[in-house]
C-alpha cells in the first residue's frame, strides 16, 4: 500500500454518489465537493452549506471553503461551475508547489474538469487500480459495517421465505397471499420495506420466477408460481454508513419442476468448491474455473469452456463467481475470468448460478471476508431450496 499512499490524488465530486470522494474525504455530502491529497495529507473544500458540519465530521487535515477558493468569482469568469471547481484547484496546488506533480484521478473524472486543469499545467492521470487499492482491503470497522447491513438482508429474506411459506397454491399453480395472487411486484415491496424500516435502502431488489430468473439482472414482474424456481437477490446499502451488501437465495414452492433439483445441487455443489478455496494469495480466476468444471461435468454450459469467440453465452454459466462489494455493489476485485489476485480484507461475493432461458435459474449467492488462510463467511442464511 506505500505507493498508494504516496500518490497525489484528486477527486471532485458528491461523497453520498461517488465512493472514491467519500473513501477519500470520510464525509458525507449531496454536492459536489473537492477531496485532494498532496504529500500525505489531505485536503477537503466544501461549500458554506456544508462548511459547519464538516469542520464537526470531517477527518481531513485541512478544511477549505468554497469561498476561500473564490470558486463564485471563478464561475463568474470562466462562465462555468465546473470549470471553477478545476480552476481553484490549480490555485490550490500552486498554493501547495504541487502544480508539477502528476496529480491520481479516478477513471471516471470529468472532462471538463481534467480539460481546464490540463490547460492550466497540470499532470492528470487517471489509474483505476489505484483507486480500487484504496477500498479493498476492509478494516474491521468497514466489515462491521457490512455485517450490519447483512442483518438487515437476512431479516428481508427471512421475511420474503415466510410470505412464500404462508402462500397458498391455486388451481393453476399460481401462488396466493392473504386473499390475492402473490407477484415478483408484491415479494420485492415486502422485502424492501423490511429493508427500509432496518435503516436500508435498496435498488433493484430480484425476485424473479420461472423464465424469468434466466436473466440474471430481471427484476420480476407478474405472479409467482409452484414448481418455478425464485430466485431472490437482495443487495441494499445501509443509509447510514453507506455499506452494501448481497446475498441471493433461490426457492421453489412445493416439488421443483424437471431438472431443478439438478440445477440446484450441482451450484450448490460449484459454491461450496469456490467457498472452500477462497483465501489470499489465490487468483480469482482459479476460483472461477473451478467454478466452471464443476458445472461443466454436471452437464451444463460455462463460459469457461463452452464460449464461441464473438457470440453472446445465454444458457448455463455465462457470468462471474464474484465481486467486491463495499461503497459500491460491484468494485474491486473480481472472481471471474479477470487476473485478480485475493488478498486479506477483500470482502467478495461468491454467486455461481445456471439458467436455462426454457426453465429458469439458480443462484446462490454468500458474501466472505478473504483471510491469510481461508475466508470468513458473512452470511448467515441457510441455503434451504424447497418451501
Amino acid at each position: 500500500m506505500g505507493e498508494h499512499e504516496e500518490r497525489n490524488l484528486l477527486v471532485i465530486g458528491a461523497p453520498e454518489h461517488d465512493a472514491d470522494a467519500y473513501r477519500l474525504s470520510g464525509f458525507l455530502a449531496p454536492d459536489a465537493v473537492i477531496c485532494l491529497r498532496v504529500a500525505g495529507k489531505r485536503y477537503l473544500a466544501v461549500s458554506s452549506l456544508e462548511y459547519g458540519r464538516a469542520a464537526k465530521e470531517a477527518p481531513v487535515d485541512e478544511l477549505l471553503s468554497y469561498e476561500e477558493l473564490e470558486i463564485t468569482r471563478l464561475s463568474r469568469e470562466l462562465k462555468s461551475g465546473d470549470k471553477a471547481y478545476a480552476a481553484a484547484v490549480a490555485n490550490l496546488l500552486e498554493r501547495l508547489g504541487a502544480t508539477g506533480s502528476p496529480i491520481a484521478v479516478p477513471p471516471g473524472f470529468g472532462v471538463v474538469y481534467a480539460d481546464e486543469l490540463r490547460a492550466r499545467g497540470v499532470t492528470l492521470t487517471p489509474d483505476a487500480r489505484l483507486f480500487e487499492g484504496l477500498r479493498r482491503a476492509k478494516t474491521e470497522e468497514e466489515i462491521s459495517h457490512i455485517e450490519k447491513t447483512q442483518d438487515a438482508v437476512e431479516a428481508a429474506c427471512a421475511h420474503a421465505v415466510a410470505i412464500l411459506d404462508e402462500s397458498e397454491v391455486g388451481g393453476d399453480g399460481t401462488l396466493n397471499w392473504r386473499g390475492d395472487p402473490l407477484t415478483s411486484e408484491v415479494l420485492r415491496s415486502e422485502i424492501d420495506v423490511e429493508l427500509l424500516r432496518r435503516g436500508c435502502a435498496a435498488h433493484g431488489t430480484i425476485a424473479a420466477g420461472g423464465p424469468q430468473g434466466a436473466d440474471p439482472h430481471e427484476r420480476g414482474h407478474g405472479p409467482l408460481k409452484a414448481g418455478e424456481s425464485i430466485i431472490v437477490d437482495i443487495f441494499p446499502m445501509d443509509l447510514s454508513t453507506r455499506y452494501y451488501s448481497d446475498m441471493t437465495r433461490t426457492f421453489v414452492k412445493g416439488e421443483p419442476n424437471d431438472g431443478l433439483q439438478e440445477m440446484y445441487d450441482a451450484v450448490l455443489e460449484s459454491q461450496e468448491a469456490a467457498l472452500s478455496m477462497i483465501k489470499a494469495g489465490v487468483n480469482g480466476r482459479e476460483v472461477h474455473r473451478r467454478v466452471a468444471d464443476i458445472l461443466h461435468e454436471a452437464g451444463y454450459k460455462t463460459n469457461v469452456h463452452d464460449q464461441e469467440p464473438g457470440k453472446p453465452l445465454t444458457e448455463g454459466f455465462f457470468h462471474g463467481t464474484g465481486h467486491g462489494v463495499g461503497l459500491e455493489i460491484h468494485e474491486a476485485p473480481r472472481v471471474s475470468l479477470s487476473d485478480d489476485e485475493l488478498i486479506p480484507g477483500d470482502v467478495v461475493s461468491v454467486e455461481p448460478g445456471v439458467y436455462d432461458p426454457m426453465v429458469g435459474g439458480v443462484r446462490i449467492e454468500d458474501l466472505v471476508v478473504v483471510t491469510e488462510d481461508g475466508c470468513r463467511n458473512l452470511t448467515g442464511f441457510p441455503k434451504c431450496f424447497r418451501i
